[in-house]
């Protein structure tokens, strides 16, 4: 009979055969239940393949009156139907003209062409402002979308009358500073600025303040995606 430790280097090549097969499957297993997070910024928006389904997005609504509808939702970036960077022909075409009124506005020492966007299901609710940037030569594309309609609102249901509070808490803002759209907390890795209340602030207040130092229920009065 032959001794039992013949058959262990059979036995150890067979396990070293069979190691990167099983790692292998492994890895692609996780790669196929990874899904995007709000953490990453790949919250889903109207329009992009990785929307939620439709029937559970309307009952989410429902139970959450704060959850915005697709044309209302904010998302980085992307305001709505309308996202920072379209061409101006994508935006006109995605936008009927009677919602639409040309004008300039001006911001420190610039001079950009802009639109007043009326909402089509509530017209007398106040326009968003969308700012443009580009030239005659290579056209015009949206540059940033300045939102005061309280209806838009975040998928958290952050948006205009909403508390400082909860934005700072869900976006990790860390300082508050005075910007050409008003006292404003910048969140770059969301796309967004948040408009605050200066009247709930001490008129002498810092122009650039930590954000800890702002009270809870300021309220915000408007949202600017870039």
């Amino acid at each position: 009979m032959l001794p039992s430790t013949f058959f262990l280097p059979g036995i150890g090549m067979l396990r070293a055969a069979l190691l990167p097969l099983a790692l292998l499957a492994g890895l692609t297993a996780c790669d196929s239940s990874t899904t995007p997070t709000a953490s990453s910024g790949a919250s889903p928006f109207a329009g992009d393949s990785r929307a939620t389904d439709p029937d559970a997005a309307a009952q989410r609504i429902a139970q959450t009156p704060n959850m915005p509808d697709s044309l209302h939702l904010i998302s980085p970036g992307q305001a709505g139907r309308l996202r920072v960077r379209m061409p101006e022909k994508l935006l006109l075409a995605r936008v009927p003209a009677d919602q639409l009124r040309k004008l300039t506005r001006t911001v420190g020492d610039s001079t950009y062409p802009a639109y007043e966007m009326r909402d089509a299901q509530d017209p007398s609710a106040p326009p968003t402002l969308l700012e443009m940037a580009g030239n005659q030569q290579r056209g015009f594309y949206l540059r940033r979308i300045i939102v005061t309609d309280p209806q838009y609102r975040t998928g958290e249901g952050v948006g205009v009358g909403s508390p400082f509070g909860a934005a700072r808490q869900l976006f990790g803002l860390t300082r508050v500073r005075t910007t050409p759209d008003g006292f404003a907390a910048v969140s770059r890795q969301a796309r967004m600025a948040w408009l605050l209340d200066e009247n709930s602030l001490p008129a002498d207040h810092s122009t650039d303040m930590p954000s800890a130092e702002i009270p809870t229920a300021t309220r915000i009065t408007g949202v600017v995606v870039y």
